[in-house]
């Protein structure tokens, strides 16, 4: 019998079952492609915040640490892509002789980095001029010295004679901030600002000078690590706590002899707050579209219930049982909803790739599209089945061929909701415009946000309000004007334009 019901369909009906999947389609599409792109947006978010990152970790070693087994436990901790240990030493100055002239600078550090270095973090070291095997020198510093490639330095170190080196090469220090910020009990990045004077060496040349040993700490050292990106969680806020979580592990199993400057999840620590501010206006400006697919979807399965109505009646009088009537509408039903399910998935898919450029190979897109298959499948199934349901239970074969019912107004006229919500709307927005409040703040240059979550209630109140109010007007129209619309199909339907049009109110 089921067999027989679904060629019959497909047969007779498959334009209508068409027409009904098709609407389905798009409201899962909608859907779909709103998820899509709050995810998408997410991981971009993400990626982008880790890519200008140039070291992630600088890990600070005590004196009695050993670079070498502090490596092997930071493998354990997090996958490791780039790692090198680096010299930091406070010095008294540096002393630079040229054009007869004697130049001397105040205070400055001098960083021993290995033969890759350059090579392993790009955005740490920009080389201006020379080459970058041998002694470098900051810019800035070459300028205070006047000196240039090829001309001799002195350090002037504490406590020692001073030491000679001949300039390769000048270069910039994009991230100094981070390069020589101070990692102490605090457990994180400090921001501090770089030394005046900054002279970089090759690490043999670095050991040979300069000692962890020393009086006063004046030379120590650091781990810098690169981390792999690509297991980090989509939403920046899950990145910002695994990173976390990673980083206090190493120092859990480091046992004190080291403190991790997290640079990658100070980045994704600031980022985050952008990300719930891009969920919370995806929220309220995007929910209501998602409800109105929801309500598109219902109310094109409902559009069909008269003739589903008259298809039970008949049944009933051939002498099928409530149980087969049943069987039969969820078959109906199961078409419709799987069809416009799948087709809808497949749409938002294809819109997310050329529209948004979405890889749909990530493990979250997939996801929200499986969720979204689901979705739409159930609310199909639910819209049709529910009052197919209730209504063989509730009524007589009678009942199903008899005229139509009076049916009062529905709650949200009698109470004028829709004129309430979009007075709410307006005095909402001529609060938030009264107080010049605004979404982004700079104070000092800083840019932060603050968010003033009743501002979003305009926005809401006014796509629910205007809904309801075209609904009213629209409903009004049509039962007004009927007369106007039997005149206007008469022409097409004859005899049957007082039916055609009650049917369309």
């Amino acid at each position: 019998m089921i067999v027989s019901w679904i060629k019959g369909i497909v047969a007779h009906r498959s334009w209508q079952l068409f027409l009904s999947a098709a609407g389905i389609a798009i409201a899962t599409a909608l859907i779909g492609v709103i998820g899509v792109f709050a995810t998408s947006s997410s991981q971009t978010m993400t990626r982008r915040a880790v890519a200008s990152v140039p070291v992630d970790w600088q890990i600070a070693l005590g004196n009695a640490a050993d670079p070498a087994t502090l490596k092997q436990i930071l493998s354990k901790s997090a996958t490791v892509t780039a790692v090198e240990t680096v010299g930091y030493a406070d010095v008294a100055g540096f002393e630079a002789r040229t054009d007869a002239t004697t130049q001397t600078t105040g205070a400055g550090q001098v960083l021993g980095i290995g033969a890759d270095y350059v090579k392993t973090f790009p955005g740490q070291i920009r080389l201006l001029a020379g080459a970058v095997d041998g002694a470098l020198i900051a810019q800035q510093t070459a300028a205070n010295l006047h000196v240039s490639i090829g001309d001799t330095v002195a350090i002037l170190r504490d406590g020692k004679s001073p030491a000679s080196v001949k300039i390769a090469g000048v270069v910039d220090l994009p991230n100094a901030n981070a390069m020589f910020q101070t990692i102490g009990p605090q457990k994180g990045p400090t921001p501090t600002a770089p030394p005046d004077n900054i002279l970089l060496l090759p690490m043999d040349t670095w050991t040979s000078l300069f000692s962890t040993a020393m009086p006063g700490g004046t030379a120590r050292l650091q781990i810098h690590a690169s981390l792999d990106h690509s297991n980090l969680p989509a939403a920046p806020e899950a990145a910002y706590l695994d990173i976390t979580g990673r980083a206090r592990n190493f120092e859990v199993r480091a046992a004190g002899v080291a403190q991790v400057g997290d640079n990658l999840s100070a980045r994704l620590g600031a980022v985050r707050q952008d990300a719930l501010f891009a969920q919370i206006l995806l929220l309220f400006l995007g929910l209501p579209g998602v409800v109105l697919a929801m309500l598109l979807t219902i109310a094109i399965v409902r559009a069909d219930a008269a003739r589903r109505r008259r298809e039970q009646a008949l049944l009933s009088l051939r002498g099928a049982s409530l149980g087969q009537i049943a069987r039969l509408v969820v078959v109906d039903g199961g078409l419709v909803a799987i069809a416009g399910g799948v087709s809808g998935t497949l749409l938002a898919a294809l819109l997310s790739t050329t529209v948004l450029s979405v890889d749909l190979e990530s493990a979250a897109v997939v996801q929200w599209l499986a969720i979204t298959l689901g979705v739409g499948v159930v609310l199909a199934l639910t819209s049709i089945l529910m009052p197919t349901l209730i209504d063989l239970r509730e009524h007589t074969v009678v009942s199903r061929r008899g005229a139509l019912a009076l049916v009062s107004k529905p709650l949200w006229q009698r109470t004028y909701l829709d004129l309430f919500l979009l007075a709410l709307a307006g005095i909402v927005f001529w609060r938030v415009a009264n107080t010049g409040y605004q979404v982004v703040l700079a104070p000092e240059g800083v840019a932060a946000t603050s968010v003033d979550y009743t501002a979003f209630l305009a926005p809401l109140c006014l796509w629910i309000g205007a809904g309801l109010l075209v609904l009213r007007i629209g409903g009004r129209a049509l039962s007004v004007g009927r007369n106007v619309l039997t005149r206007l199909l008469r022409p097409i339907s004859r005899h049957l334009a007082d039916p055609v049009a009650a049917s369309l109110s």
